[in-house]
């Protein structure tokens, strides 16, 4: 049962829960936004007296995560109190049920020179005493990342297991679209886990994930995210960037990156999309083709070897989240 509600549409949505409830419905979700609801109205639209669009699309995109996840859970709230209202002979605003999502800002690429002032920030961690292993998971962690083209989540549920030291194949399970999938890291990145495996043994033997948290078993995103500001707040960079790096920076670097190497050499591009794909766990390959305006961005000579693909230069949108 939801807690009590103050806005003037309060005793409309206690109505509309317990028919619902009544029908079955857990709405463990739909109770929490019908309290954000209510206090947003109380707050914004206090003499509001009609569901209207001015209200509706006003509450659904007053969110900090604008991930067509949220977005649609927020709206599907709205259609409910619509249809609800509607049966009662009020007049009320019916969003439709494909939300437009605003063009998300470009992601920040790293420059070939910042990422290796990156690492080499990560390289010059020394032993600190919480946690006691972090000059040799900081570097290790982010260059798998990198290197592998890893979502930050994937890198924090890596299980020691998961991760093949003699082949170098790193199992990911669990992933984003319930995906899971094998990658491979190079000779040079095997060689350094190998010697960040050992170490971690000596310090945490019998550790079940790859990557440690000392006080859960496995590293959380916000955790991770906030060694990677930690390193970032150490380059010479920091600050002068038109949009602040995050740790999922290193993931879309990668796959700028990796096109931009396809096209250099001149491989065949269709077959490597296909293979970028399923290697970053991507949906579709519209998700993957997204980078291809980066790539002659970051490298304006390689316009003319992507000559052929100007159709999706700049014609696809990102529609990732972390």
């Amino acid at each position: 049962m939801i807690r009590k509600l103050s806005s003037y549409f309060a005793p409309f949505m206690a109505e509309m829960m317990v028919i619902k409830r009544n029908c079955g419905f857990a709405l463990k979700e739909m109770d929490t936004h019908i309290i954000k609801f209510d206090a947003f109205c109380t707050e914004h639209f206090p003499n509001k007296r009609e569901l209207d669009r001015e209200l509706v699309e006003a509450w659904i995109y007053d969110i900090s995560s604008k991930s067509r996840s949220q977005l649609n859970k927020r709206t599907l709230t709205m259609r409910h109190l619509a249809k609800h209202l509607t049966t009662l002979g009020i007049p009320a605003y019916l969003c439709p049920v494909q939300i437009k999502l605003p063009k998300p800002a470009e992601p920040h690429i790293f420059t070939d020179e910042q990422l290796t002032e990156f690492f080499q920030v990560c390289d010059s961690f020394t032993p600190a005493a919480n946690p006691k292993y972090r000059h040799i998971l900081v570097p290790t962690m982010f260059r798998v990342i990198y290197c592998c083209g890893l979502r930050n989540s994937e890198a924090c549920n890596l299980k020691r297991g998961d991760f093949n030291l003699s082949s170098g194949a790193i199992n990911i399970v669990g992933s984003k679209y319930r995906k899971d999938r094998i990658v491979y890291s190079s000779p040079d990145l095997l060689k350094l886990c190998v010697k960040y495996d050992a170490a971690l043994e000596l310090l945490l033997p019998g550790r079940e994930y790859f990557f440690p948290s000392q006080w859960r078993k496995h590293l959380t995103k916000s955790r991770v995210s906030g060694l990677f500001n930690l390193v970032l707040s150490r380059t010479s960079f920091h600050c002068k960037t038109s949009k602040k790096p995050t740790c999922h920076s290193l993931r879309h670097t990668f796959a700028v990156n990796s096109m931009r190497q396809c096209i250099a050499n001149s491989e065949n591009f269709d077959g490597y999309i296909q293979y970028l794909c399923k290697y970053m766990g991507h949906k579709k390959t519209q998700e993957t083709m997204y980078y291809l305006h980066m790539v002659v961005n970051v490298m304006p000579e390689l316009r003319q070897k992507a000559k052929g693909l100007d159709d999706v230069i700049g014609g696809v949108l990102y529609a990732e989240e972390e």
